[in-house]
């Protein structure tokens, strides 16, 4: 066992001097990278990712670069879905109150590409986006001063201002047939911080995400069909991409799509009242994830590389993502964050960046993952839990 290896297993507390310092390195290496674009999601370049990161490492707003990146970012029309919910998690985070306009777009924009089969694809513009509904008055769950009141409140630190005006977006015409789990598992994530921003959609838009979710859960060999359409007794089950086009038709699971894929159904139970703790495909998820746990690779095959040895840190972030949203301090026995971050602190290249080498992956969007982790940026599923905290 290499050295490495032996410390990921005995779970070392994490240096939070060091997870600074690494912090700020991976900063002062985005402010000069490339915003790489996405050409076969035909996204121009990768500045709400970018700016999200800015965001949870607590660069100023008054940040040259910052103001860049939101200028083109707030003057952007919406037209592919990972855009849409980079921007509705970006608003949420800076003021959910002074741009819920904006935000009802980024909802609009997501109920109307919805696929028939709950899913999501990379996007198409929709001309209803860009009306933003009007609101109702009526206080809702949140922190901060009360924007009636003529006297204001003392700040609290990670707080975030009252909602007092509730959205509701309508679904204006059908998406396409079928995406795929990965702009499906982000689309949870936008539509999270529209519902805390107080901007909803209808609830059948939910059930039929979360229904997509239920029932395509793959077992590990590719069989045991009814066991996937049941959810009976939990069992060991996960997510592959699950486009058709380019899964094999085993559709084995894979980590970094079943760790996203568990983290967007805690969200639709937490919206939709259910009780996650309860849900047999949660647990088949975070089954399956115990048993192939690692924080050195992506545990696969995936799609794109037999090995599996790929994306690992888009699967760390949603390693984050799910442990912060259900509330879990381990996985399978395993203590992710401190396993997670020593990885993480140990692979930072000297230019600040993190990269695993991976054709499909690059250096700025890698270390806007290994930055998201390290920050634990997800806020978790209590309205009164403070963004980025580290308890």
């Amino acid at each position: 066992m290499t050295l490495l290896l032996a410390l990921l297993a005995q779970a070392q507390p994490v240096d939070e001097f060091k997870v600074d310092q690494a912090i700020q390195r991976g900063v002062g290496f985005l402010r000069s990278a490339p915003s790489p674009a996405v050409e076969f999601a035909k996204i121009d370049d990768s500045d709400e990712l970018i700016l999200l990161t800015f965001i949870h490492a607590g660069v100023p707003g008054t940040d040259a670069k910052f103001q860049e990146l939101l200028k083109k970012v707030s003057g952007r029309t919406l037209e592919r879905t990972y855009e849409a919910v980079l921007q509705a998690m970006i608003f949420e985070e800076l003021d959910r109150v002074k741009h819920q306009p904006r935000i009802a777009q980024c909802a609009r924009f997501l109920a109307d590409n919805q696929c028939a089969n709950g899913q999501w694809s990379y996007g198409e513009p929709t001309e209803f986006a860009n009306d933003a509904p009007q609101g109702e008055d009526v206080a809702t769950s949140g922190e901060g001063a009360d924007p009636k009141s003529s006297t204001p409140a003392a700040p609290v630190p990670g707080a975030k201002p009252k909602v007092v005006k509730r959205v509701a977006v309508r679904k204006m015409k059908p998406g396409p047939e079928k995406g795929d789990n990965s702009n499906s598992q982000y689309a949870a994530l936008g539509l999270r911080a529209c519902h805390d921003a107080g901007v909803t959609v209808p609830r059948e838009v939910l059930e039929r995400a979360r229904k997509w979710w239920t029932s395509s859960q793959h077992p590990e060999d590719g069989k045991d069909k009814n066991a996937v359409a049941s959810g009976v007794g939990g069992g060991i089950r996960g997510w592959c991409y699950n486009r058709t086009d380019v899964c094999e038709k085993t559709h084995r699971p894979y980590g970094s799509m079943t760790a996203g894929g568990t983290g967007a159904l805690v969200i639709y139970d937490h919206l939709l009242g259910i009780d996650w703790r309860k849900d047999p495909a949660m647990r088949a998820g975070l089954n399956w994830l115990a048993t192939r746990w690692t924080v050195t690779k992506n545990p696969g095959p995936t799609e794109l590389q037999a090995a599996g040895e790929t994306e690992l840190y888009y699967y760390l972030y949603a390693v984050e993502r799910l442990g912060l949203l259900c509330g879990l301090k381990k996985i399978g026995g395993h203590g992710w964050y401190e396993e997670g971050a020593q990885a993480i602190l140990g692979a930072q290249r000297e230019d600040g960046s993190w990269d695993d080498g991976v054709s499909r992956s690059c250096a700025t969007w890698d270390t806007c993952f290994a930055i998201l982790f390290l920050k634990r940026a997800t806020r978790p599923l209590v309205a009164t839990e403070a963004a980025g905290s580290r308890k």
